[in-house]
């Protein structure tokens, strides 16, 4: 019998089709995954082309694992690290640890590479394989909330753990191939939307300054009724008070969220939640 051989990732177009193929057989076609998506999503960062691995049995797309570079201000500094993304393991290849396999491969090749941590957001289901298996920390659950109206984002805010964005990432970012982003301008910030494919409900991404905005991207210019919004993340500087916003039940959520996080270095640097602002927009859900 044949042994998996493992290679990291095929970013050609044809190695893109052939991951698109996979993750589509797994997720579904309604999930969108096409070369156009993960193309966008895995070669035109500008932070850097996405980190990861295959395993192959004989011509065989077994099982793939992808993380994506990312820019954070950790601890007052700079640091490049990576977001966990996609995993998908064949129907003909599960129960074989492929997905521990591959990325114990894919966290030593982004070390190599000058990535020092790996960030992500797991269901139920998964959370206690990275906790287990990978030796990552819970951080906590997201929070989630509705309501009416766009929260103002306190710009300045003093934080341990915040992702960066500049004017090129928020322009790459916005372009999603999958989806037509909404901003609504304020005086000095814009706020980023999305359709969560629920009739009359949007979700609020992030906030980020006015002077920021990208040009010639194809964003929508909120307008008319307000819809439900949901806003969904940690930042402990936003003010709910007096705001139509209210804890989401938890009997309603289809799972909740978690961030977990891993220090590549060996050091143990793991961010305290109440010191994170984590964005929707900071991860894949739109």
């Amino acid at each position: 019998m044949s042994e998996y051989r493992f290679s990291s990732l095929d970013l050609s177009p044809n190695g893109i089709a052939e991951t698109s193929t996979l993750l589509t057989s797994v997720f579904g076609s309604e999930a969108k995954l096409t070369p156009e998506f993960i193309h966008w999503e895995y070669n035109e960062n500008p932070v850097g082309h996405a980190v990861g691995f295959n395993a192959w049995m004989d011509d065989e797309l077994a099982a793939h694992y992808v993380t994506q570079p990312i820019v954070a201000t950790f601890n007052g500094h700079p640091r490049r690290g990576l977001l966990s993304l996609n995993t998908a393991t064949h129907e003909n290849h599960r129960g074989n640890k492929l997905f521990t396999i591959l990325a114990d491969k894919t966290y030593e090749a982004g070390l190599q590479q000058g990535y020092d941590f790996v960030i992500g957001v797991a269901n139920a289901n998964s959370t206690p394989g990275f906790l287990k298996n990978l030796n990552f920390t819970l951080i906590c659950p997201l929070k989630v909330k509705f309501g009416a109206g766009v929260q103002s984002a306190v710009l300045n805010g003093k934080y341990e753990y915040t992702r960066f964005w500049d004017k090129n990432m928020l322009a790459w970012r916005l372009s999603n191939p999958k989806l037509q982003y909404e901003i609504v301008k304020q005086k000095d910030q814009f706020v980023v939307l999305a359709p969560t494919g629920k009739y009359g409900i949007r979700a609020v991404l992030g906030a980020f300054p006015l002077d920021m905005l990208p040009e010639n991207i194809n964003l929508k210019s909120r307008g008319g009724v307000n819809p439900v919004n949901i806003w969904m993340g940690l930042d402990e500087h936003l003010l709910w008070k007096g705001k139509l916003y209210f804890n989401f039940p938890d009997r309603l959520k289809p799972s909740p969220l978690n961030l977990i996080f891993r220090d590549l270095t060996g050091n143990n640097r793991i961010p305290k939640p109440e010191q994170i602002r984590f964005m929707s927009l900071d991860f894949d859900a739109y």
